[in-house]
């Protein structure tokens, strides 16, 4: 670096010597203090680099001496500024030059987050918050100060147990280590039932049961208790009752219980129906920063008077890193409306197929003990009814705070 400085700032020449020994001369050349670059030999004889400065002392090391010397390229500011002084809007044009990029290069022009653990919208949400801190695109880095927007960051963030700033050329990014809660020392008091239903087992792991099997039970209702009673081991005299000790315990367990479902769907003979007619409108933006996104496709009015419309957002990357410009495309799909007729046969398997699908979201994967349907006609519709009874464990736990 220092070399190049020199050879920027005082010039420099490429010099070929050429004759019996031209090795003494780049020696005579080195051991008077002169600075040489890239010496090697070559058909015409040495090739060097020199600074303007080393002409002069190589004249006079060749004064009375038989060698040859050429001249080839050259470069510098001593030759620049004489270009500048014949062509002056040649300087102009590099000073214009030089000014952008030192105003580009002092300034953020992106910010990225790091890490695939974060969604997209903890990392919009750290940008908006560095935003908010006062680093925006655009922003001088000497304006900057990394400690004190980090603190910003971290008051209006925090689920973050450290949030990071660092600052290479134009780039900025955020490196953060979520806050991971310690979990409450706490234990369930009592379990109770998520359904209700018919109890057929109760399985205590910890605690007192409140059911026995058979017995039916409502949304809500204590299972399983956290406390065991027992009597007390020496009784005291004279007592008509038996004293009992109560002991409290975690409530911990599963209950098993036949547990009802219903479902019902009416399915009329004639009604309405959208669906889409395959004529699609996009309309593309873009978007910089937090300025309003400008349409560059699909200017006009939507042609459409009915229509479902669908939103894709793709953000710009550049080399693995997040820029401050994303594409938005909203494509609106035609829909149509007609007129359906079913026959009864049809309008019952519309009917049977919905509600068999609500009752299963419903149920899940648990057993099933008992499934009945009704089916009820009428002039315009059909109804169908579906009641499952399914066992499954409806114990839930209730956490002491």
């Amino acid at each position: 670096m220092i070399d190049f400085l020199y050879r920027l700032l005082l010039g420099w020449v490429e010099v070929t010597i050429s004759g019996r020994h031209p090795e003494e001369i780049i020696s005579q050349l080195a051991l008077s203090g002169q600075r040489l670059w890239a010496v090697r030999k070559t058909a015409a004889g040495y090739r060097f680099v020199a600074p303007l400065t080393c002409i002069p002392v190589l004249r006079s090391v060749l004064r009375g001496k038989h060698y040859r010397i050429r001249f080839g390229n050259r470069g510098g500011l001593p030759f620049k500024w004489r270009e500048f002084a014949s062509r002056p809007f040649l300087g102009v044009g590099a000073a214009t030059a030089l000014g952008i990029i030192l105003f580009v290069t002092s300034r953020i022009w992106i910010l990225d987050v790091p890490g695939s653990a974060l969604t997209p919208v903890a990392k919009f949400q750290l940008i908006r918050a560095a935003q908010s801190a006062g680093i925006h695109v655009g922003t001088p880095r000497n304006r900057i100060n990394l400690s004190q927007s980090r603190l910003v960051m971290h008051r209006s963030l925090p689920q973050y147990a450290f949030i990071g700033l660092s600052v290479h050329g134009v780039l900025l990014t955020i490196y953060v280590v979520p806050l991971v809660a310690k979990p409450a020392k706490s234990l369930p008091r009592k379990v109770i039932a998520s359904h209700g239903g018919t109890i057929t087992s109760v399985l205590v792991y910890m605690g007192d049961p409140e059911v026995s099997p058979g017995e039916v039970v409502r949304k809500g209702q204590t299972l399983i208790s956290g406390a065991v009673s027992a009597p007390v081991p020496i009784q005291p005299e004279g007592n008509s009752r038996p004293l009992t000790d109560a002991v409290k315990t975690p409530a911990k367990g599963e209950v098993f219980a036949d547990v009802p479902y219903h479902v019902q769907v009416v399915q009329p003979y004639r009604f309405e129906q959208w669906y889409p007619s395959g004529r699609t409108f996009t309309q593309t933006f873009i978007r910089v920063g937090e300025n309003s996104p400008i349409l560059v496709q699909g200017y006009g009015k939507i042609p459409f008077r009915f229509y479902r419309a669908q939103k894709f957002v793709q953000v710009w990357r550049w080399q693995d890193v997040n820029l401050p410009v994303e594409t938005v495309k909203i494509v609106y799909n035609e829909i149509q409306r007609r007129h359906v007729a079913l026959t009864r046969k049809k309008a019952l398997l519309r009917a049977m197929e919905f509600a068999s699908h609500r009752i299963q979201v419903m149920v899940g994967g648990a057993n099933i003990v008992r499934k009945r349907q009704a089916i009820h006609w009428a002039k315009h519709r059909v109804s169908v009814q579906l009641n499952w009874v399914v066992n499954q464990n409806i114990a839930m736990p209730v956490i002491s705070e």
